[in-house]
Order: structure tokens, then sequence, then C-alpha cells
């Protein structure tokens, strides 16, 4: 059975962006029977000895299947799709489109997002936060034009199937979620809403809610 290693307890600032989420999110797609094993940050476990065999930075997620260890979100949730034979189109081009929207959401969305995020969230009062925001704004009123064209008239990414490339482009979305940014690209506010509305995701982020609480 895969373990998920996933956050047993995090910061209030972070609770429902942190990514071990869209690992649980797509077993839960795929359908694999999958074991949590809960890290307590408050503890300091994520960087004992045993947890930095299975990921050498010290962070959340990782997953163990069978002996096979594996970390990086991104990775995770391909190696899942392959794994489950779901998540991903079996055609080459659109596999190659789905994959290049699974890259798109980490490396072009998600790294502007998240650095707004953080300032927002750690470190607004700063005077190099408030004058390092307006770019960061710029940067992700951009992104969300360019992917509010792209998502105007489909349900998803490719179309109408759900892939591990939505798994990976909803989550990033969530860090605007405290702003109004996605107010100006419609199509991207119904997109995340259409994603996040999915029984896989209620189920998983349920369970999160539950064990944060715990």
């Amino acid at each position: 059975m895969l373990t998920v290693y996933a956050f047993g307890n995090v910061p209030a600032p972070v609770i429902g962006v942190t990514r071990d989420l869209r690992v649980l999110w797509a077993a839960e797609e795929a359908g694999l029977p999958y074991r949590i094993h809960p890290v307590d940050h408050a503890r300091g476990e994520l960087r004992s000895a045993e947890y930095l065999r299975v990921n050498p930075f010290g962070l959340v997620p990782a997953i163990d299947d069978g002996g096979f260890k594996l970390f990086e979100s991104g990775a995770i949730v391909l190696y899942i799709a392959e794994k489950s034979h779901r998540l991903l189109p079996a055609e080459p081009a659109a596999r190659a489109r789905a994959l290049q929207w699974a890259f798109a959401a980490i490396d072009t969305v998600e790294s502007s997002m998240a650095d707004l995020f953080v300032i927002d969230k750690f470190h607004a009062d700063k005077a190099w936060a408030k004058e390092r925001r307006p770019m960061l704004v710029a940067t992700a009123q951009k992104r969300l034009a360019s992917l509010d064209v792209e998502l105007t008239g489909r349900s998803y990414l490719l179309g109408e199937e759900f892939g591990a490339h939505d798994i990976l482009m909803s989550a990033a979305l969530r860090l605007l979620q405290h702003t109004d940014l996605l107010d100006a690209a419609p199509s991207v506010a119904a997109y995340k809403v259409r994603c996040e509305a999915r029984p896989a995701w209620e189920r998983i982020y349920a369970a999160y809610e539950q064990r944060l609480a715990a």
C-alpha cells in the first residue's frame, strides 16, 4: 500500500495550501489504496534522521510505495497517474500537452503566486514586502489573464477530462484565494470552483481538516 507522508500539524497561515493535499487528491482520484503517515511539524519530525532518509530536504510530501521512496509533489502526482493508468491521456500528443500544463502549473504559475502568498501571510508589515508586492501582483495578474483565455469554454485544461495537470494547477490557484485577484479572471475562478467540487477533493480535504484539528 502507498504510504503518504503528510502533515500532522502546520502553522495556521498555510492550512489549506500545503502540498500534501495534491498528492492525497491524486491518490483519491486514481482509486489507489493509501495510508497517511502524519509528520509532526511542531516536534521537528521533518528534520529527524528517519524522515530525512525519505526526503533529504526535510519537506512534505513524500511517499513510500513498497520501499520505493519519492519526494516532490509534482513528481508524486505524476507517478500516481502513471501507476494507476489514470489522470493522464494515453495518446502521446495529448499526454505531452498534459505534462506541459503540469510543468506550467509548477514552474510558470505557482512560483509567483507562492511568493505573493508568503509575503501576504508572513511579511505583510515589512517595508521590503510592501515594495515588492506590486511586482508580484502584476505577474500573478499576467499569468491569470493568459490562463483565463485558455480556460474559456473548457471545463478543464485539456477540455472535459480532469487530470493530474488540473490537480497541480488548481493547487497553485489556492495560493491566491486570500486575495481578490481571481475576480478579474472569471474562467479561472470557475475552473477552480469546478475542480474543488470534485468528490475526491472534498473527501481528502475533510480528512485533512480533521487530522489537523486533532
